[in-house]
């Protein structure tokens, strides 16, 4: 995505354009924020009797002016999602149901949780990033947007987006100037989201409420992001609970497509589910940054197939990082198409969108554009120049590489052979190098009358700690050990120094250790995990995870560390085995097909002779 300076102007109107740089762009209607049973959807699985991502996606695919479908699980053990092998499993289910050309299926997650954090839904994100105990495969502490915003950043193609965001959500990021790594990686918002929990299935169902004014809180404080439409669905009606779209501007219905265009912010709310909107300036269409010369021209047009009549069209602009809101720059009344030449300053940058608002109340959103006026421009390639740390620094720790290209950039290329990640699109890059060298840093401009020279630079960079700390399970009194080790001098989460330290925790805890050497640092985390232990036969089934339950296609049975043979039997209410198996699998998945509907019991025994039972329902 492109991303202009800081001092900015911006205006935003409602606008799309058909083409841009020769590209020619279609509409594409979906939604990228749902649910499965995977996580904390399908809540009216037992009349719906849908719960895969797969049965989710084919249902959406059915439904009215849907082009693509986004399923965003929640990625925590409270909100429904109790195995990462599940969020691996709704990553295949996707790929199965996306048919480049006719449906585009994409699959993600919602990450945090609401009370004093705030939820963001990451694609492009092939792990499950997340803080509880064994239900993760990338360890990002809760409420730690820093270390999410890095995570995203590192994986090339993967994106965040603010799912209705509120005032004081993501540590406060709507009352702070933006940072380069939260910037890079968020590239969009809600207007609108839900009803999250609709049963509607005839369309008629739309929100009520917007989130317009965080839009306004981010851009005046200087981030780049566009404005989208979520539905969060929690039910099985996919698609179909509102008219209300994000609509996409791509050049083709196909999977790669779909995520460029959001990466880049070619994407606008409409609660019309087929209404087209044009909002660009210079032939450059929303989510663009221009730089150019003389006044910007912004043209603002709308089209519906169902011939509803446009009763208003206003254009709004502001300046990136004022901390001022977007003020109406102009507008016009019972009519399909605006056109206004905003009298900008030379070397102003300003960013602009629009509000399209039909006869019969429904209003559309667009993304900014950026715009920068430079009369200075002299119709040659840009003189390219970035800024890098020019003294050693440690592996781990994020750096920034910041543009001071001169001559109207609109186009950046970095190039980091060695850190996460290894390539990037932005103005800036925020980018971290875990392995100790030195390193070259490449960059490459252009713009419309060519490209500008490549420069490189060199990065010297020392090593981390390389730290070790194994997590540990006690029973409730009993004294734990942590040692770490890889470092020379240590600080924990406890305030206690030393590569070892002794606790007796009453409750399960995670802890942190800072691990220092030769200037550098690094951290790690390990569980201490408090059991209630009364008897081999109990210690036994707190080492054995059994989910869901109630399950209805299948039941798995983590055994973690525990080896050896182990046999399954369920036992329905007479006392009739009506399932066996037997095996030394580590994390079995039983098929539960030829169980009918009811309560069982279920017993597992251990090679040594100890067993235990659970009460396991199977409900469809």
């Amino acid at each position: 995505m492109f991303r202009p300076s800081l001092v900015l102007c911006y205006i935003i109107g409602f606008l799309v354009i058909t083409a841009a740089k020769a590209q020619t762009y279609n509409y594409y209607f979906g939604n990228i924020h749902a649910h499965s049973s995977y996580s904390d959807g399908n809540q009216d699985s037992a009349t719906s009797l849908m719960t895969k991502p797969l049965q989710d996606f084919n249902y959406a695919r059915a439904s009215q002016h849907v082009d693509f479908y986004g399923i965003s699980e929640h990625n925590h053990y409270s909100a429904g999602m109790t195995n990462p092998a599940n969020f691996h499993r709704g990553i295949a289910d996707a790929n199965t149901a996306n048919v480049d050309g006719s449906f585009v299926a994409l699959y993600g997650m919602e990450w945090g949780v609401i009370s004093g954090g705030g939820h963001v839904i990451v694609y492009g994100y092939d792990s499950l990033m997340g803080w509880d105990i064994n239900d993760y495969d990338v360890y990002v502490a809760q409420d730690d947007y820093a270390s999410l915003w890095q995570k995203v950043n590192e994986k090339p193609g993967a994106f965040a987006y603010l799912a209705h965001p509120q005032a004081s959500d993501y540590n406060n990021l709507f009352a702070t100037a933006a940072g380069v790594s939260a910037d890079n990686a968020i590239v969009g918002m809600a207007a609108r989201s839900g009803p999250a929990a609709s049963t509607n299935s005839s369309y008629s169902n739309p929100s009520s409420g917007n989130y317009i004014a965080r839009y306004n809180d981010a851009l005046k404080r200087g981030y780049h992001l566009g404005v989208g439409l979520d539905h969060d669905t929690h039910n099985s009606v996919f698609g179909r609970q509102t008219a209300g779209r994000l609509v996409v501007l791509a050049p083709a219905l196909t999977r790669n497509d779909i995520l460029d265009a959001l990466r880049n912010m070619r994407f606008y709310s409409s609660d019309d589910w087929n209404l087209k909107v044009d909002f660009s300036i210079a032939g450059r269409p929303m989510g663009s940054s221009i730089t150019h010369t003389g006044t910007p021209v912004i043209t603002v047009s709308a089209t519906d197939a169902d011939m509803e009549n446009v009763s208003n069209i206003s254009i709004y602009y502001g300046v990136p990082g004022s901390g001022a809101n977007a003020t109406l720059l102009t507008s016009a009344t019972n009519t399909a198409s605006l056109s206004y030449t905003h009298a900008l300053a030379n070397t102003t940058t300003c960013y602009y969108y629009a509000r399209v608002t039909q006869a019969d109340g429904n209003i559309a959103w667009t993304s900014p554009i950026w715009y920068t006026r430079n009369d200075g421009l002299t119709n040659a390639p840009p003189l390219t120049a970035f800024t890098a740390p020019s003294v050693s620094v440690c592996a781990g720790v994020p750096l920034t590489f910041t543009d001071n290209t001169t001559n109207g950039p609109d186009s950046w290329s970095w190039t980091l052979p060695g850190a996460l990640p290894a390539t990037s699109t932005n103005q800036n890059v925020s980018a971290t190098y875990y392995t100790a060298g030195t390193y070259t840093v490449s960059l490459a401009t252009s713009n419309a009358f060519g490209a500008g020279a490549v420069i490189t630079k060199t990065v010297t960079v020392s090593p981390a700690p390389l730290l070790s700390l194994n997590s540990v399970t006690i029973c409730e009194g009993a004294t734990a050990v942590l040692t770490a080790s890889g470092a020379t001098t240590y600080s924990w989460s406890t305030g206690a120094s030393g590569a070892s330290i002794t606790l007796t925790p009453t409750v399960s805890a995670l802890y942190t250790v800072t691990g220092f050497l030769n200037g550098c640092s690094a951290k790690t985390n390990a569980f201490v995990i408090v059991k209630t232990c009364t008897s081999l036969e109990e210690q036994l089934r707190e080492s054995v995870r059994i989910y869901p339950n109630p399950a209805s296609q299948f039941l798995s049975l983590d055994f973690g560390s525990a080896g050896g043979q182990k046999t399954i039997e369920a036992y329905d209410n007479t006392g009739k085995q009506v399932l066996r198996h037997a095996g030394t699998e580590a994390l079995l998945n039983l098929d539960l097909a030829p169980v009918a509907n009811g309560i069982y019991i279920l017993k597992v025994t251990m090679e040594n002779g100890l067993y235990f039972t659970e009460k396991v329902v199977v409900e469809r």
